[in-house]
Protein backbone atom coordinates (compact mmCIF):
# COMPACT_ATOMS: atom_id res chain seq x y z
CA UNK A 1 0.00 0.00 0.00
CA UNK A 2 1.22 3.68 -1.17
CA UNK A 3 2.62 5.27 2.44
CA UNK A 4 1.06 8.29 1.77
CA UNK A 5 -2.60 6.62 1.58
CA UNK A 6 -1.35 4.64 4.51
CA UNK A 7 -0.45 7.58 6.51
CA UNK A 8 -3.93 9.38 5.50
CA UNK A 9 -6.16 6.11 6.77
CA UNK A 10 -3.98 6.27 9.86
CA UNK A 11 -4.91 10.01 10.15
CA UNK A 12 -8.90 9.52 9.30
CA UNK A 13 -9.42 6.91 11.91
CA UNK A 14 -7.53 8.90 14.44
CA UNK A 15 -9.89 11.86 13.63
CA UNK A 16 -12.79 9.37 14.26
CA UNK A 17 -12.00 8.18 18.05
CA UNK A 18 -11.57 11.52 18.56
CA UNK A 19 -15.40 12.21 16.90
CA UNK A 20 -16.89 9.58 19.33
CA UNK A 21 -14.75 10.82 22.11
CA UNK A 22 -16.30 14.33 21.43
CA UNK A 23 -19.77 12.65 20.99
CA UNK A 24 -19.61 10.70 24.23
CA UNK A 25 -18.02 13.80 25.60
CA UNK A 26 -21.41 15.93 24.36
CA UNK A 27 -24.70 13.83 24.89
CA UNK A 28 -23.19 11.99 27.75
CA UNK A 29 -23.89 8.17 26.47
CA UNK A 30 -24.58 6.96 23.23
CA UNK A 31 -25.74 3.26 21.44
CA UNK A 32 -23.30 2.29 18.86
CA UNK A 33 -26.22 3.04 16.42
CA UNK A 34 -26.44 6.17 17.42
CA UNK A 35 -22.77 6.78 17.22
CA UNK A 36 -22.82 5.57 13.81
CA UNK A 37 -25.56 7.57 12.19
CA UNK A 38 -24.57 11.03 13.71
CA UNK A 39 -20.97 10.23 12.78
CA UNK A 40 -21.96 8.90 8.93
CA UNK A 41 -20.00 5.57 9.86
CA UNK A 42 -20.67 2.14 9.21
CA UNK A 43 -21.95 0.20 12.31
CA UNK A 44 -19.22 -2.20 11.75
CA UNK A 45 -16.34 0.79 11.65
CA UNK A 46 -17.88 2.28 14.88
CA UNK A 47 -18.33 -1.23 15.96
CA UNK A 48 -14.32 -1.51 15.79
CA UNK A 49 -13.54 1.32 16.99
CA UNK A 50 -15.51 1.02 19.77
CA UNK A 51 -14.17 -2.01 20.86
CA UNK A 52 -10.46 -0.81 20.05
CA UNK A 53 -11.42 2.50 22.24
CA UNK A 54 -12.77 0.27 25.28
CA UNK A 55 -9.35 -1.90 25.32
CA UNK A 56 -7.88 1.29 26.06
CA UNK A 57 -9.89 2.24 28.83
CA UNK A 58 -11.10 5.06 27.15
CA UNK A 59 -14.85 4.15 27.03
CA UNK A 60 -17.23 1.99 28.72
CA UNK A 61 -20.41 0.60 28.68
CA UNK A 62 -22.81 2.16 30.88
CA UNK A 63 -26.12 0.54 31.21
CA UNK A 64 -28.59 -0.53 28.31
CA UNK A 65 -31.08 1.47 25.96
CA UNK A 66 -34.14 2.12 28.44
CA UNK A 67 -36.25 3.28 25.50
CA UNK A 68 -37.74 0.03 23.66
CA UNK A 69 -39.96 -2.41 25.99
CA UNK A 70 -39.50 -5.11 23.00
CA UNK A 71 -36.58 -6.92 21.88
CA UNK A 72 -32.95 -6.76 22.96
CA UNK A 73 -32.17 -3.62 24.24
CA UNK A 74 -28.41 -2.15 22.93
CA UNK A 75 -25.72 -1.40 25.07
CA UNK A 76 -25.24 2.44 25.78
CA UNK A 77 -21.25 3.51 25.83
CA UNK A 78 -20.07 6.81 27.75
CA UNK A 79 -16.40 7.83 28.45
CA UNK A 80 -14.55 6.39 31.17
CA UNK A 81 -12.74 9.60 32.97
CA UNK A 82 -11.72 7.44 35.82
CA UNK A 83 -9.26 5.20 34.61
CA UNK A 84 -6.74 7.31 32.68
CA UNK A 85 -5.11 10.86 33.10
CA UNK A 86 -2.95 12.86 32.09
CA UNK A 87 -1.05 16.01 33.05
CA UNK A 88 -1.49 19.55 31.81
CA UNK A 89 1.26 22.28 32.38
CA UNK A 90 0.71 25.73 30.68
CA UNK A 91 3.84 27.82 31.15
CA UNK A 92 3.89 31.74 30.82
CA UNK A 93 6.49 34.68 31.50
CA UNK A 94 5.75 35.10 34.70
CA UNK A 95 4.21 31.38 35.96
CA UNK A 96 3.41 27.92 36.01
CA UNK A 97 0.07 26.08 36.21
CA UNK A 98 -0.37 21.98 36.24
CA UNK A 99 -3.19 20.21 36.60
CA UNK A 100 -4.41 16.34 36.55
CA UNK A 101 -6.79 16.26 33.34
CA UNK A 102 -9.23 13.56 32.63
CA UNK A 103 -10.41 12.28 29.22
CA UNK A 104 -13.98 14.80 29.49
CA UNK A 105 -11.33 17.72 29.39
CA UNK A 106 -11.79 18.15 33.29
CA UNK A 107 -9.04 19.92 35.56
CA UNK A 108 -9.14 17.12 38.56
CA UNK A 109 -6.50 19.06 40.72
CA UNK A 110 -4.28 22.20 40.52
CA UNK A 111 -1.36 23.88 41.40
CA UNK A 112 0.18 27.29 40.67
CA UNK A 113 3.25 28.99 41.23
CA UNK A 114 4.89 32.11 40.21
CA UNK A 115 8.70 32.96 38.95
CA UNK A 116 10.45 35.37 41.41
CA UNK A 117 13.40 35.45 38.40
CA UNK A 118 12.24 34.86 35.48
CA UNK A 119 15.53 35.09 34.07
CA UNK A 120 17.36 32.94 36.21
CA UNK A 121 17.25 29.24 34.34
CA UNK A 122 17.88 27.07 37.87
CA UNK A 123 15.19 29.22 39.39
CA UNK A 124 12.70 28.64 36.30
CA UNK A 125 13.32 25.12 35.97
CA UNK A 126 13.19 24.04 39.62
CA UNK A 127 9.88 25.91 40.02
CA UNK A 128 8.55 24.09 36.73
CA UNK A 129 9.69 20.54 38.34
CA UNK A 130 8.68 21.11 42.04
CA UNK A 131 5.18 22.20 40.78
CA UNK A 132 4.37 19.10 38.61
CA UNK A 133 5.96 16.97 41.53
CA UNK A 134 3.47 18.54 43.49
CA UNK A 135 0.55 17.70 41.74
CA UNK A 136 1.62 13.95 40.99
CA UNK A 137 2.25 13.33 44.44
CA UNK A 138 -1.22 14.86 46.05
CA UNK A 139 -3.39 13.75 43.21
CA UNK A 140 -2.26 10.16 43.92
CA UNK A 141 -2.84 9.12 40.95
CA UNK A 142 0.55 8.85 39.50
CA UNK A 143 0.04 4.90 38.34
CA UNK A 144 -2.71 6.22 36.00
CA UNK A 145 -0.92 9.02 34.24
CA UNK A 146 -0.19 8.41 30.75
CA UNK A 147 1.91 11.08 30.39
CA UNK A 148 2.79 14.91 30.89
CA UNK A 149 1.98 17.67 28.11
CA UNK A 150 3.36 20.67 28.13
CA UNK A 151 2.57 24.09 26.83
CA UNK A 152 5.18 26.59 26.91
CA UNK A 153 6.16 30.07 24.94
CA UNK A 154 7.82 29.82 21.50
CA UNK A 155 10.24 29.44 20.00
CA UNK A 156 10.90 25.51 20.88
CA UNK A 157 11.34 22.41 19.35
CA UNK A 158 9.02 20.14 19.79
CA UNK A 159 10.97 16.86 18.39
CA UNK A 160 13.69 17.92 20.86
CA UNK A 161 11.64 19.00 23.53
CA UNK A 162 13.78 22.05 23.76
CA UNK A 163 12.78 25.63 24.75
CA UNK A 164 15.03 28.01 22.10
CA UNK A 165 14.51 31.62 22.45
CA UNK A 166 11.49 32.94 24.36
CA UNK A 167 11.53 36.82 24.19
CA UNK A 168 9.23 36.93 27.57
CA UNK A 169 10.76 34.16 29.20
CA UNK A 170 15.03 34.14 28.73
CA UNK A 171 15.05 31.69 31.83
CA UNK A 172 14.16 29.23 29.67
CA UNK A 173 16.58 29.81 26.47
CA UNK A 174 17.82 27.01 25.12
CA UNK A 175 16.48 24.56 27.69
CA UNK A 176 16.20 21.01 26.69
CA UNK A 177 12.56 20.95 29.12
CA UNK A 178 11.58 17.61 28.09
CA UNK A 179 14.57 15.73 29.06
CA UNK A 180 14.48 17.18 32.79
CA UNK A 181 10.43 16.69 33.30
CA UNK A 182 11.11 12.93 32.28
CA UNK A 183 14.28 12.57 34.48
CA UNK A 184 12.24 13.58 37.66
CA UNK A 185 9.03 12.29 36.92
CA UNK A 186 9.88 9.26 35.13
CA UNK A 187 6.98 9.88 32.41
CA UNK A 188 7.04 10.39 29.19
CA UNK A 189 6.59 14.24 28.03
CA UNK A 190 5.69 16.15 25.06
CA UNK A 191 6.46 19.61 24.68
CA UNK A 192 4.16 22.08 22.40
CA UNK A 193 4.00 25.84 21.89
CA UNK A 194 1.55 27.33 24.24
CA UNK A 195 -1.42 28.81 21.87
CA UNK A 196 -0.93 25.72 19.98
CA UNK A 197 -2.27 23.61 23.31
CA UNK A 198 -5.18 26.13 23.88
CA UNK A 199 -6.62 25.75 19.96
CA UNK A 200 -5.96 21.94 20.44
CA UNK A 201 -8.05 22.19 23.98
CA UNK A 202 -10.72 24.52 22.01
CA UNK A 203 -11.01 21.71 19.44
CA UNK A 204 -11.21 18.88 21.63
CA UNK A 205 -13.35 20.27 24.59
CA UNK A 206 -14.58 24.05 23.80
CA UNK A 207 -15.84 26.28 21.15
CA UNK A 208 -13.46 24.55 18.49
CA UNK A 209 -15.97 21.44 18.75
CA UNK A 210 -17.07 20.55 15.29
CA UNK A 211 -14.79 22.61 13.45
CA UNK A 212 -12.05 21.48 11.35
CA UNK A 213 -10.27 24.51 10.81
CA UNK A 214 -9.68 27.42 13.21
CA UNK A 215 -7.28 29.90 15.00
CA UNK A 216 -7.02 30.75 18.79
CA UNK A 217 -5.43 33.79 19.34
CA UNK A 218 -3.97 34.27 22.74
CA UNK A 219 -4.41 37.84 23.50
CA UNK A 220 -2.42 38.07 27.21
CA UNK A 221 0.87 39.50 28.81
CA UNK A 222 2.10 38.46 25.32
CA UNK A 223 0.19 37.71 22.42
CA UNK A 224 0.21 34.44 20.17
CA UNK A 225 -1.84 32.22 18.33
CA UNK A 226 -2.19 28.99 17.62
CA UNK A 227 -3.20 27.21 13.70
CA UNK A 228 -5.39 23.75 13.37
CA UNK A 229 -5.76 22.72 10.07
CA UNK A 230 -7.62 19.45 9.55
CA UNK A 231 -7.93 18.80 13.11
CA UNK A 232 -4.40 19.41 13.28
CA UNK A 233 -1.86 20.92 14.82
CA UNK A 234 -0.13 23.13 12.12
CA UNK A 235 3.65 23.54 13.29
CA UNK A 236 4.63 25.02 10.22
CA UNK A 237 8.54 24.98 9.84
CA UNK A 238 10.83 24.90 11.95
CA UNK A 239 7.82 24.86 14.26
CA UNK A 240 7.18 27.99 14.58
CA UNK A 241 3.97 28.74 12.71
CA UNK A 242 1.53 31.36 14.79
CA UNK A 243 3.56 34.00 15.89
CA UNK A 244 0.84 37.01 15.34
CA UNK A 245 2.35 38.54 18.25
CA UNK A 246 5.62 39.45 16.29
CA UNK A 247 4.07 40.46 12.60
CA UNK A 248 4.70 44.21 12.44
CA UNK A 249 1.94 46.31 12.72
CA UNK A 250 3.34 49.59 12.77
CA UNK A 251 6.87 50.29 11.27
CA UNK A 252 7.39 52.96 13.44
CA UNK A 253 6.13 51.31 16.62
CA UNK A 254 8.25 50.31 19.73
CA UNK A 255 10.82 47.77 20.22
CA UNK A 256 9.81 44.83 20.79
CA UNK A 257 11.23 41.84 22.97
CA UNK A 258 12.18 40.00 20.24
CA UNK A 259 14.21 42.37 18.81
CA UNK A 260 12.10 43.66 16.17
CA UNK A 261 10.20 46.86 16.46
CA UNK A 262 6.88 47.24 15.70
CA UNK A 263 4.85 44.16 16.18
CA UNK A 264 1.75 43.66 17.74
CA UNK A 265 2.88 42.28 20.85
CA UNK A 266 4.96 45.52 21.54
CA UNK A 267 1.93 47.76 20.27
CA UNK A 268 -1.29 45.86 22.13
CA UNK A 269 -0.24 43.11 24.74
CA UNK A 270 -0.78 43.15 28.38
CA UNK A 271 2.74 44.42 28.68
CA UNK A 272 2.52 46.85 26.02
CA UNK A 273 -0.78 47.90 28.03
CA UNK A 274 0.74 48.45 31.30
CA UNK A 275 3.89 50.41 30.01
CA UNK A 276 1.38 53.12 27.99
CA UNK A 277 -0.54 53.69 30.88
CA UNK A 278 2.67 54.50 32.78
CA UNK A 279 3.20 56.66 29.95
CA UNK A 280 0.13 58.21 30.50
CA UNK A 281 0.41 58.73 34.25
CA UNK A 282 3.83 59.82 34.14
CA UNK A 283 1.96 63.02 31.80
CA UNK A 284 -0.50 63.15 34.68
CA UNK A 285 -3.43 61.60 32.96
CA UNK A 286 -6.40 61.60 35.70
CA UNK A 287 -7.11 57.99 36.51
CA UNK A 288 -8.04 55.20 39.90
CA UNK A 289 -4.03 53.63 38.72
CA UNK A 290 -2.34 56.67 40.01
CA UNK A 291 -2.57 55.49 43.33
CA UNK A 292 -0.69 52.15 42.56
CA UNK A 293 1.69 53.90 39.93
CA UNK A 294 5.25 54.17 41.42
CA UNK A 295 6.58 55.46 38.56
CA UNK A 296 8.55 53.08 36.58
CA UNK A 297 5.12 50.55 36.18
CA UNK A 298 6.32 48.04 38.56
CA UNK A 299 3.24 49.30 40.88
CA UNK A 300 1.13 48.17 37.95
CA UNK A 301 0.22 44.71 36.73
CA UNK A 302 -2.59 43.95 33.81
CA UNK A 303 -4.79 42.72 36.25
CA UNK A 304 -4.86 45.74 37.95
CA UNK A 305 -5.76 47.31 34.61
CA UNK A 306 -8.36 45.17 33.72
CA UNK A 307 -10.30 46.17 37.52
CA UNK A 308 -9.70 49.96 36.45
CA UNK A 309 -11.58 49.44 32.98
CA UNK A 310 -14.54 47.29 34.78
CA UNK A 311 -15.08 49.67 36.86
CA UNK A 312 -14.87 52.54 34.46
CA UNK A 313 -11.93 53.87 34.54
CA UNK A 314 -11.22 56.01 31.24
CA UNK A 315 -7.87 55.46 31.13
CA UNK A 316 -8.35 51.59 31.71
CA UNK A 317 -10.85 51.20 29.35
CA UNK A 318 -9.26 53.43 26.38
CA UNK A 319 -6.17 51.64 26.43
CA UNK A 320 -7.31 48.08 26.81
CA UNK A 321 -10.07 48.69 23.99
CA UNK A 322 -7.08 50.36 21.84
CA UNK A 323 -5.40 46.88 22.12
CA UNK A 324 -8.17 45.30 20.97
CA UNK A 325 -8.51 47.14 18.24
CA UNK A 326 -5.04 46.57 17.36
CA UNK A 327 -5.85 43.04 17.62
CA UNK A 328 -8.80 43.34 15.19
CA UNK A 329 -6.64 44.35 12.90
CA UNK A 330 -4.51 41.71 12.84
CA UNK A 331 -6.88 38.86 12.87
CA UNK A 332 -8.81 40.61 9.61
CA UNK A 333 -5.07 40.19 8.19
CA UNK A 334 -5.30 36.34 9.43
CA UNK A 335 -8.77 36.28 8.13
CA UNK A 336 -8.16 37.69 4.28
CA UNK A 337 -4.86 34.88 4.12
CA UNK A 338 -6.22 31.84 5.92
CA UNK A 339 -10.53 32.82 5.94
CA UNK A 340 -10.07 29.67 9.10
CA UNK A 341 -13.73 28.45 9.69
CA UNK A 342 -13.61 29.46 13.10
CA UNK A 343 -11.59 31.86 15.31
CA UNK A 344 -11.29 31.62 19.48
CA UNK A 345 -10.15 34.38 21.34
CA UNK A 346 -9.06 33.94 24.69
CA UNK A 347 -6.22 34.83 26.85
CA UNK A 348 -6.30 37.15 30.09
CA UNK A 349 -7.71 40.35 28.12
CA UNK A 350 -10.44 38.79 26.37
CA UNK A 351 -11.34 36.19 29.60
CA UNK A 352 -11.62 38.87 31.86
CA UNK A 353 -12.48 42.20 29.80
CA UNK A 354 -15.96 41.05 27.98
CA UNK A 355 -15.73 44.21 25.60
CA UNK A 356 -12.45 43.25 24.43
CA UNK A 357 -13.86 40.73 22.38
CA UNK A 358 -16.56 42.98 21.21
CA UNK A 359 -13.97 45.22 19.88
CA UNK A 360 -11.73 42.57 18.37
CA UNK A 361 -14.85 41.03 16.83
CA UNK A 362 -15.89 44.52 15.38
CA UNK A 363 -12.59 45.60 14.22
CA UNK A 364 -12.20 42.19 12.25
CA UNK A 365 -15.44 42.35 10.94
CA UNK A 366 -14.52 45.68 9.41
CA UNK A 367 -11.38 45.34 8.16
CA UNK A 368 -11.85 41.72 6.19
CA UNK A 369 -13.49 41.36 2.98
CA UNK A 370 -17.38 40.23 4.04
CA UNK A 371 -17.36 37.07 1.58
CA UNK A 372 -14.73 36.11 4.12
CA UNK A 373 -16.15 37.26 7.27
CA UNK A 374 -19.45 36.56 6.99
CA UNK A 375 -18.81 32.79 6.73
CA UNK A 376 -16.08 32.78 9.37
CA UNK A 377 -17.34 32.78 13.87
CA UNK A 378 -15.61 34.75 15.98
CA UNK A 379 -16.24 33.53 19.22
CA UNK A 380 -14.45 33.60 22.47
CA UNK A 381 -12.73 31.02 24.19
CA UNK A 382 -14.75 28.40 26.23
CA UNK A 383 -12.19 27.11 28.03
CA UNK A 384 -11.09 30.38 29.63
CA UNK A 385 -7.97 30.62 31.88
CA UNK A 386 -7.87 26.45 32.06
CA UNK A 387 -7.56 26.54 27.67
CA UNK A 388 -3.34 25.85 28.67
CA UNK A 389 -3.69 23.19 30.81
CA UNK A 390 -6.65 21.32 29.47
CA UNK A 391 -4.77 21.70 26.19
CA UNK A 392 -1.41 20.50 27.56
CA UNK A 393 -2.96 17.47 28.37
CA UNK A 394 -4.99 16.76 25.57
CA UNK A 395 -1.65 16.62 23.77
CA UNK A 396 -1.21 13.32 25.20
CA UNK A 397 -4.59 11.76 24.58
CA UNK A 398 -4.16 12.71 21.39
CA UNK A 399 -0.96 11.33 20.55
CA UNK A 400 -2.26 8.06 22.89
CA UNK A 401 -4.82 7.90 20.34
CA UNK A 402 -2.22 7.53 17.62
CA UNK A 403 -0.24 5.12 18.57
CA UNK A 404 -3.62 2.57 18.91
CA UNK A 405 -2.25 -0.44 16.68
CA UNK A 406 -5.14 -1.51 14.85
CA UNK A 407 -6.68 -2.72 10.92
CA UNK A 408 -8.14 0.06 9.25
CA UNK A 409 -11.35 0.52 8.18
CA UNK A 410 -13.06 2.96 5.26
CA UNK A 411 -14.95 6.26 5.85
CA UNK A 412 -17.90 5.70 4.57
CA UNK A 413 -18.82 9.77 5.17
Amino acid sequence: MNSSVGKNNRHVKNLNRIGIIALLRDYGSLTKAEIAAKMNLTFTAVNNLVDELMKDRLIAEAGFYDESSRGRKPKLISLNPGDIYTVGVHISASSIRAAVINLQGKAMMEKRSSFENNANRGSVVNVIISTIQDVLDESGLKSQIIGIGVGAPGPLDPVQGKILSPPNLPGLHQVRLKGLIEENTELPTQIEKDANVMALGELWYGNGRHFNHLVYVDADIGIGSGLIFNQKIYQGYPYGAGEIGHCTIDIDGPRCNCGNTGCLEAIASGMAIVRRVGEELRRGAVSSLQSSFDGNDHGLDITDVITAGLDGDPLAANMLNESARYVGISLANVINLLTPETMIIGGVLANRYPDYFTYVRETSYNRSLSSFHDKIVLQPSELGEYAGVIGAGTIVFEKYLNEIQTPEYVNRS
